[in-house]
């Protein structure tokens, strides 16, 4: 127990607080004396420190010109309630700016605020919006968020910058933050691909674990476990890049690795396209007897075009790839090319739900350990030592963003997730 302070002093201590961080500070019982309680706007630019303890009691909106500032080792706790009956949540308006930089040894944590006993769940809070000005096809270049009133994303700025999320990691969530609404792990509207997304991690999400809502945001070492919904999802005409993108579906919940769309206003060729480039992909199905519901590793439809390279899929309750609607079908081999390099092994029903002129190799890559799913287990996602699957990657655009690789799928020999990933934490990494 500390010593009981002075009227005088106890005054001077909240007054530097709150100069400090701009949020009020408040008190708990679990020993979180001082801690901030976050909520309503963020006007000023604002530091959280790993020295300081948060809790997200509410929605938060981080206004436009304001900086976010939130240094390595930080963690900040989600309550389940705002009080009002909506999840707590933390939206990046457009125009203003998260810099978020953690790193593998002190990574940066959004996590629920229930006792450790009663974790992992999913849907114990929000989660992570990024709203931000680059384009969507939406008619007008403009759209919300559901279950944020008035408060917009898109724009006509490809190179739009949002900040950096590095070493960045968003458990438990997706609970409703609006009427019916369930919200992704990390979502990223309209974001610009001035943005910089590296090393970040959704795990046990009660709907996406990362959703692109149109922008051009690139993506380099993300990690999805165990979803309630998809691991990735794209729409509104969504243009970025991905590599190294890791997604292990559990056994009792889940739905898809990928599911990628283009409509909008009712138009499946609504411009711009959605055309995502994929490349070094690993997607761990939940398997044949599970209870979850990925019929598809991958469903590609309503008019989105995309390029898959390098792409590993194992494991799935059904099919690997469907590929649906007459708009998405016509691309195929002009806006729509998914390589006959690629691995598709061991879905239930096929690595392609019909015949759609493309194909991919059939053989196993000798995962090293995908134990458990949800329940324990030792995972390691990387191919055997001496399997094909770690000499024969494709060459890849020189662009200055991706890198060239000799192997399929996400990892090669180096395992990325070891020291900051939720496996890690669970001691469930080799």
């Amino acid at each position: 127990m500390k010593t009981r302070m002075t009227s005088l002093s106890a005054l001077m201590l909240i007054i530097i607080l709150f100069t400090g961080c701009g949020n009020n500070p408040v008190s708990d019982t679990q020993n979180t004396s001082g801690a901030y309680q976050i909520n309503g706007d963020i006007t000023e630019n604002t530091n959280w420190t790993a020295d300081n303890d948060y809790i997200l009691a509410g929605q938060t909106f981080v206004k436009p010109g304001v900086i976010l500032t939130i240094q390595a080792g930080t963690t900040i706790r989600a309550n389940a309630d705002d009080g009002n009956g909506l999840a707590p949540a933390l939206v990046i308006e457009r125009g203003a700016t998260i810099m978020a930089e953690g790193t593998v040894d002190a990574p940066i944590t959004f996590t629920s605020n229930l006792p450790a006993g009663e974790l992992p769940q999913r849907g114990t809070w929000g989660g992570l919006i990024i709203l931000g000005n680059a384009p969507i096809n939406i008619d007008g270049g403009e759209s919300f968020v559901e279950g944020l009133v008035g408060v917009p994303f898109g724009g006509d700025d490809e190179n739009d910058n949002s900040g950096i999320l590095r070493y960045v990691r968003v458990w438990y969530g997706g609970r409703s933050i609006g009427q019916d609404n369930e919200i992704n792990g990390i979502s990223l509207a309209g974001v610009g691909r001035g943005t910089t997304i590296d090393h970040c991690e959704v795990a046990w999400t009660l709907d996406d674990g990362f959703e692109m809502f149109g922008g051009t945001v690139d993506l380099k070492y993300c990690s999805v476990l165990f979803q309630g919904d998809d691991a990735f999802d794209t729409d509104l005409g969504y243009r970025g890049r991905g590599q190294f993108l890791f997604g292990l579906i559990g056994s009792e919940d889940g739905n898809r690795g990928f599911e990628m769309d283009n409509k909008a206003n009712g138009n499946m060729n609504a411009q711009p396209r959605s055309n995502p480039q994929f490349y070094n992909v690993t997607l761990i199905g939940s398997g044949t007897s599970a209870l979850a519901d990925n019929d598809q590793m991958i469903r590609l439809r309503e008019g989105t075009g995309g390029d898959f390279k390098n792409l590993l899929i194992i494991d799935g309750k059904e099919f690997g790839v469907n590929i649906t609607d007459e708009a998405t079908l016509a691309l195929i081999g002009t806006e729509l090319n998914f390589s006959s390099n690629n691995i598709i092994y061991n879905c239930a029903s096929g690595q392609f739900k019909n015949d759609y002129g493309i194909s991919a190799q059939d053989i196993n890559p000798e995962l090293r350990s995908v134990l458990g799913r949800e329940n324990g287990g030792i995972i390691d996602p990387r191919p055997a030592v001496g399997n094909v699957a770690l000499s024969s990657g494709e060459v890849l655009p020189n662009d200055g963003f991706f890198e060239q690789t000799e192997f399929i799928g996400a990892f090669g020999e180096e395992l990325w997730l070891t020291g900051w990933s939720w496996l890690d934490d669970m001691n469930r990494l080799p």
